[in-house]
C-alpha cells in the first residue's frame, strides 16, 4: 500500500512539476502588473484590460508579428480611391463563444455603443474620423446616422468624414471589437465586469477571473489556423513578494516576458527586440526659468555627449533625433527617410550667448536652485551625472538631481513639480504621430506645458494626407521645431526585448501597444 501511494505521489510530481525546479507545464504563463478594470471593449482603457480583450475578442483586423496589419474577423477589405470608404467582408466561420455567427450587425452595434454617451468610452475621440461620430456622441444626430452600416450579414461599410492615416490600425484596438447585442442586453449593466458576463469571438474564453489571476481557455467556437492553448495571467500586485518580472521569468515561473535588457539570458531562449523608446530632457515650459526659450537653447548647445561615452544605460544608443529607429511611415523607416541627425553640434560660445540672453530677459544674474527629476532605476542617473558636467563647465550651472521611485516620479510629472525631467517617450502605435502628438496642446501626457499652434497644424496636416512624402515633410518639420526650440532634448534610444522561454514560440508581442497575443503560442515537444 505504501509503495502504491509513493508511486502515485511521484507521478503527480512529474505531472505538475516540482516547485522551483523547472516545472513541466502545459499552460502558458504571463505576468500582468495590475488586474483588469473591466473587459467591455468599448469602455476599457487600462493596459491589462486591453491585453485580455485582445485575446478574448477578434476585430476586423489584427496586428501581426513585425507590426503589420493582417485580416482577422474580416477575410479581406476594399478602400475607395479617396480613402474615405472601407468595405469589409467577414469570414463565414466567425462565431461567438456561444456559437452564434459573428455578423456585420455586431460591429454596427459596437460602434453605436462607442458613440453612446452612456457608455462613457474613454477612447471614442480616437474614432471621430468616422462620419458623424462626434455629432452622434454629442446627441445632435441619432445612432443610425453614424457612418457604419451593414450590407447583409457579412459585409460592413465604414465611411470617414476625413482621411485618417492610421484608421486601419485603430480597427485592431479594443474599442473596435464587435459586441453581441443580445448577450450585452442580458447582462443588465454588468457587461465585462466578471468572467460570467464576458463573451468574445476570439481564440480564448475567460474561464476564471480571480483577484490574483485570470485563466484563458481555448474557445471551442473559434476557427483558427493553430488551436490556442490555455493561458494563466498572474496579477503581480496581488501577490506576496512576487519578485521582478525578469526574476520570475528566469526562475521558469512565466513563459515569456518584456524586458529592458537581455542580461545573461540563456542562448536557447527565443527573443526579439525593438528600438522603440527615446529618453531625453524635458523642460517645464509653464514656469520660469524655462518658459524663456533662450535658457533651453543654452542647455541644448552645451550638451556634451562625449562626457558620458561608455556610461549609457543597458540597451541604449545615443540619439541624434527624437523619433526612434523602429517607427515606420508608409511601411518604410521614418528615420531612414528623415535623416538620423537633427541635433546641433555642441557650441559652447552659442550656449553662453543664449544663457546671457535668458538672464537679461528675466532680469537675473544667474540661475540657481534648479531641480531635475529622473527614475531611480535603469542607470539613468550615472549617464546624466556625466552630462551635467558639461553644463557646469560651460554655463556654471549646477542642478539638484532627484532620483525617484516610479510612483513618486510619475506623480511629480503629473503635478508639474519639476524644472527639468529626464523622461521617456514611447508611442502606443507605430507612427511618428504617436510620439509627436504627446506635445500637442491639451494632450494629457504633456507634462511640460508646451503649446504651439504651428506644431499642432503640422501634425494635423500629416495625419490628413494620404501622400507619404507630404506626411514625411510635416512630421520632420514638427520634429525639428521641438529640437530647435529646445522643448525636448533627445539623449538616447532604448530597446525593449520580448523573450520566450526554452521551447516556447508563437507568442506575438506588439512593441508599440505592449499587447501580447497567445493565439499561436506553442511549446516544443
Amino acid at each position: 500500500m505504501g509503495k502504491r501511494v509513493l508511486c502515485l505521489l511521484l507521478a503527480l510530481l512529474l505531472l505538475f512539476g516540482l516547485p522551483g525546479c523547472g516545472r513541466v507545464r502545459s499552460d502558458f504563463y504571463y505576468d500582468l502588473g495590475t488586474a483588469p478594470v473591466n473587459l467591455d471593449p468599448q469602455s476599457a482603457s487600462d493596459y491589462a484590460s486591453r491585453l485580455v480583450i485582445a485575446n478574448l475578442f477578434e476585430g476586423l483586423l489584427q496586428v501581426g508579428e513585425g507590426g503589420g496589419i493582417l485580416p482577422a474577423a474580416a477575410e479581406r477589405y476594399m478602400v475607395s480611391d479617396d480613402g474615405l470608404t472601407y468595405r469589409f467582408f467577414l469570414r463565414e466561420d466567425g462565431a461567438w463563444e456561444n456559437g452564434d455567427p459573428v455578423t456585420a450587425a455586431d460591429f454596427v452595434w459596437a460602434f453605436q455603443r462607442l458613440f453612446n454617451a452612456d457608455t462613457n468610452a474613454p477612447l471614442a475621440s480616437s474614432f471621430f474620423c468616422i462620419e458623424n461620430a462626434e455629432a452622434v456622441l454629442g446627441g445632435g444626430l441619432p445612432p443610425s446616422s453614424l457612418g457604419v452600416a451593414a450590407e447583409g450579414e457579412r459585409t460592413l461599410v465604414i465611411r470617414l468624414s476625413a482621411y485618417n492615416a492610421r484608421f486601419l490600425y485603430l480597427l485592431t484596438t479594443a474599442p473596435a471589437m464587435p459586441c453581441n447585442r443580445a448577450f450585452f442586453t442580458g447582462t443588465r449593466g454588468k457587461y465585462g465586469l466578471s468572467d460570467k458576463v464576458v463573451m468574445g469571438n476570439g481564440p480564448f474564453c475567460l474561464s476564471l477571473w480571480d483577484p490574483d489571476q485570470l485563466r484563458l481557455k481555448r474557445s471551442e467556437s473559434y476557427s483558427g489556423e493553430i488551436p490556442a492553448q490555455s493561458v494563466r495571467l498572474n496579477i503581480l500586485d496581488k501577490m506576496d513578494s512576487p519578485g521582478t518580472v525578469q526574476e520570475r521569468f528566469l526562475e521558469g515561473r512565466t513563459s515569456a516576458a518584456a524586458l529592458d535588457s537581455l542580461g545573461s539570458l540563456a542562448e536557447e531562449m527565443t527573443w526579439d527586440s525593438s528600438e522603440n523608446t527615446v529618453w531625453g530632457i524635458s523642460f517645464n515650459t509653464a514656469r520660469e526659468p524655462f518658459s524663456e526659450p533662450a535658457f533651453r537653447k543654452a542647455l541644448l548647445y552645451a550638451l556634451d555627449f562625449s562626457a558620458g561615452e561608455g556610461a549609457l544605460p543597458a540597451g541604449a544608443a545615443q540619439a541624434g533625433a527624437i523619433i526612434p529607429q523602429n517607427i515606420l511611415l508608409g511601411g518604410e523607416s521614418y528615420r531612414a527617410a528623415a535623416g538620423k541627425h537633427l541635433m546641433p553640434r555642441r557650441d559652447a560660445a552659442a550656449a553662453w550667448d543664449y544663457y546671457q540672453q535668458g538672464l537679461a530677459a528675466l532680469g537675473r544674474t544667474k540661475l540657481s536652485g534648479l531641480t531635475i527629476i529622473l527614475p531611480d532605476t535603469g542607470g539613468h542617473d550615472v549617464f546624466f551625472g556625466y552630462l551635467a558636467q558639461g553644463w557646469q563647465r560651460d554655463l556654471g550651472l549646477y542642478l539638484t538631481v532627484e532620483a525617484l521611485p516610479a510612483a513618486a516620479y510619475q506623480r511629480r510629472l503629473r503635478e508639474g513639480s519639476f524644472d527639468l525631467a529626464l523622461c521617456a517617450l514611447t508611442s502606443s502605435y507605430n507612427s511618428p504621430h504617436g510620439l509627436l502628438e504627446q506635445f500637442e496642446q491639451g494632450n494629457g501626457g504633456n507634462f511640460w506645458g508646451f503649446a504651439d499652434e504651428t506644431f499642432d497644424g503640422m501634425l494635423a496636416a500629416a495625419e490628413l494626407t494620404a501622400d507619404s512624402k507630404t506626411a514625411l515633410s510635416q512630421y520632420l518639420q514638427a520634429e525639428k521645431l521641438l529640437i530647435d526650440e529646445a522643448v525636448f532634448l533627445p539623449l538616447y534610444y532604448q530597446s525593449e526585448y520580448f523573450v520566450m522561454g526554452e521551447g516556447v514560440s508563437g507568442i506575438v508581442y506588439d512593441f508599440d501597444s505592449k499587447i501580447v497575443r497567445f493565439q499561436y503560442a506553442r511549446r516544443a515537444k
